[in-house]
């Protein structure tokens, strides 16, 4: 059984277009009835959905899944977007 992905993993994949990819799994969406997809970020800032089977592990990630989220994405999940001013939480 392979390993299962955890956030902040580098992981290599096949492009649409056959072209190898590496990534940082930056997402993971889980549901019943289909493998588990993940979300990569490329270097060059390009996202792609892959299932987990498509997935080769190139190295772990250092830290636990709540540090291995990139910095850009942490200010915007500490705002409350859709809340009006002066709502209640």
């Amino acid at each position: 059984m392979k390993r299962p992905f955890t956030l902040g993993d580098l992981v290599a994949f096949q492009s649409t277009t056959g072209r190898a990819c590496q990534g940082v799994v930056i997402h993971r969406i889980v549901e019943k009835r289909q493998p588990t997809i993940f979300l990569i970020e490329c270097a060059d800032q390009r996202r792609a959905f892959r299932f987990e089977n498509e997935l080769t592990l190139i190295a772990a990630a250092e830290s636990d899944e709540a540090a291995a989220v990139p910095a850009r994405f942490e200010a915007s999940l500490a705002s409350a977007a859709f809340s009006a001013v002066g709502a209640d939480a």
